[in-house]
C-alpha cells in the first residue's frame, strides 16, 4: 500500500515567448546545445532538491517525545497445508524465522528514522534516553536489534572493535503468556469469547462459501473462516516472496480474492472497542504514562528528564490493533511497517499529537494521519480523552481472569 504525495510531484513550469528582438544571428547548434546544457542544470538542481527534501532532518524545534512501533521484518512461513509441495521444504531460519531480507528491511527502517530525526535523537546511545520492548517472538526481538543497528550506530567513543560498526542495545520483552502490552498474548477470557463469536460469524458469511470451498478442495483440508484464510494466504506470501512457484490453482484466488478476507482477519482481534480494551488498552496505558511524564516535566525542577524515545517491535495483528483503536478500519501492513506518535510543545504547556504512518521500509517519508476524533493537530487533551476510553481500570477483572 502506496501513498503518493501530490506536493512531491515537480512539474516543468510553462515558459512566456520571448518578444522579437534585435540581435546578432547565433548558430542554431549552439544554441541547442546552449539550451540542453541549461536544462538539464536546471533538472539536476530540482531533482536534487526533491531528493534532498525527503531525507532533511525533521523540523524538531517542538519535538518533545516520539514513540514508534512496528512489525517485525519479512518472515519464512509459519504454518504449511495438507496439499503444500513444499511442506517438507527446509526453510534455513526455521518456520517463522526473521530472513536476511527482513533484517536489511528492519536495518534500514532504523536509517531512516535516524536521518529523519536526527535533530532529536542523540548521536550516542544512552539508556537514560530511549527504552525498547519487543514481543518474545524471536523474529520480533531480531528485528528490534537490526532496527537498533540501523538507529545508534557506535560514535568513535562508543566503538568497542575496529572490525565491528554495531554496539549492543538492550530490548526487553515478556513472556507471551504474560504479554499484554506488545504482543497481546496474554489469556483474557473475555476477549476470547468475544473473538470466537466473531470468527463463527465468518464462517456462514455467504460472500465468502465459493473462496471456502474452492480452498477447501486444493488444500485438502477445511477451510471455513477468515482465520483459515488468513493462515493461508500468509503462507503462500512468504513461500512467493522466497522465490517459490507457487501451484497452479493458487492463482485464481491468491492474492486478490483472499486480501478481503486476510485483513478483516487481523482486525477481527480488535473489531470493536471492548476488544481493543483488552488487545490495546494495556499499550496506550503505557504509552500515556510516558506522554504525562513529558507533558508535566520542569527543567527547573532539576530532576533526571523522562525518555524521549520509545520502541515497539511486533505483529501485524498489534500494528493493525493500534491503527483500528485510532479510529481507521481494515489495514494489511507490509513487513517492518510502523506507526509514530509525536508529542510536541508549542508556546508554554501547550501540547499537541501528531501520528505518522509508514507501510513498509521503501517509504521515505511518513504519512502523516488525520485523527478521527480529533481537531488538526491534536491537542493533548483530545487525544488522552480517546485512549483513556479503551485503558481498562484492571485489566485482569475486565477479562474476567480472577476467580471470585
Amino acid at each position: 500500500m502506496e501513498y503518493d504525495n501530490e506536493e512531491n510531484t515537480w512539474r516543468r513550469p510553462s515558459v512566456p515567448k520571448a518578444g522579437r528582438v534585435r540581435c546578432e544571428p547565433i548558430p542554431r547548434r549552439s544554441t541547442t546545445v546552449a539550451v540542453v546544457v541549461l536544462g538539464l542544470a536546471v533538472l539536476s538542481c530540482l531533482l536534487g532538491y526533491c531528493v534532498l527534501s525527503e531525507t532533511l532532518p525533521y523540523e524538531t524545534r517542538t519535538l518533545r517525545l516520539v514513540i514508534i512501533f512496528f512489525r517485525h521484518g519479512a518472515r519464512t512461513p509459519t504454518t504449511t497445508y495438507k496439499s503444500d509441495p513444499f511442506k517438507v521444504y527446509q526453510w534455513p531460519e526455521g518456520l517463522g524465522g526473521l530472513t536476511n531480507l527482513g533484517k536489511l528491511q528492519l536495518y534500514e527502517l532504523g536509517k531512516k528514522y535516524r536521518n529523519y530525526y536526527a535533530n532529536f535523537i542523540d548521536g550516542e546511545y544512552y539508556e537514560k534516553d530511549v527504552y525498547v520492548r519487543s514481543s518474545d517472538k524471536s523474529r520480533c526481538l531480531m528485528s528490534a536489534y537490526t532496527f537498533l543497528a540501523g538507529l545508534y550506530p557506535p560514535s568513535e567513543r562508543q566503538t568497542w572493535h575496529p572490525e565491528i560498526p554495531w554496539q549492543p542495545i538492550p530490548v526487553h520483552s515478556l513472556p507471551r503468556d504474560l504479554d499484554n502490552i506488545v504482543a497481546s498474548t496474554k489469556a483474557c477470557n473475555v476477549w476470547k469469547a468475544m473473538y470466537d463469536e466473531l470468527i463463527e460469524e465468518t464462517s456462514s458469511d455467504a460472500k465468502y462459501t465459493e473462496l471456502y470451498d474452492y480452498l477447501s478442495k486444493y488444500t485438502n483440508q477445511t477451510m471455513r473462516n477468515v482465520r483459515d484464510v488468513d493462515f493461508l494466504y500468509s503462507t503462500l506470501l512468504s513461500q512467493q516472496e522466497a522465490g517459490l512457484k507457487l501451484p497452479e490453482w493458487t492463482k485464481n484466488v491468491f492474492p486478490n480474492k483472499m486480501r478481503t478476507p486476510f485483513m478483516l482477519s487481523l482486525a477481527l482481534l480488535s473489531y470493536n472497542e471492548t476488544l481493543q480494551r483488552f488487545q490495546v488498552g494495556p499499550l496506550f496505558s503505557e504509552m500515556k504514562e510516558n506522554l504525562e511524564k513529558s507533558v508535566s516535566y520542569q527543567p527547573e525542577d532539576h530532576g533526571p528528564a523522562p525518555r524521549s524515545l520509545f520502541v515497539y517491535s511486533g505483529h501485524d495483528v498489534n500494528v493493525v490493533g493500534v491503527w483500528r483503536a485510532l479510529g481507521y478500519g481494515l489495514l494489511e501492513p507490509e513487513y517492518g511497517a510502523s506507526l509514530v506518535f509525536e508529542l510536541h510543545e508549542e508556546n508554554a504547556q501547550n501540547f499537541f499529537l501528531k501520528v505518522f504512518y509508514r507501510n513498509n521500509t521503501k517509504i521515505e517519508v511518513p504519512m502523516e494521519l488525520k485523527l478521527p476524533f480529533c481537531d488538526d493537530p491534536c491537542p493533548y487533551s483530545q487525544f488522552v480523552q480517546h485512549i483513556d476510553k479503551l485503558i481498562p481500570k484492571d485489566w485482569e477483572a475486565e477479562c474476567q481472569n480472577i476467580a471470585h
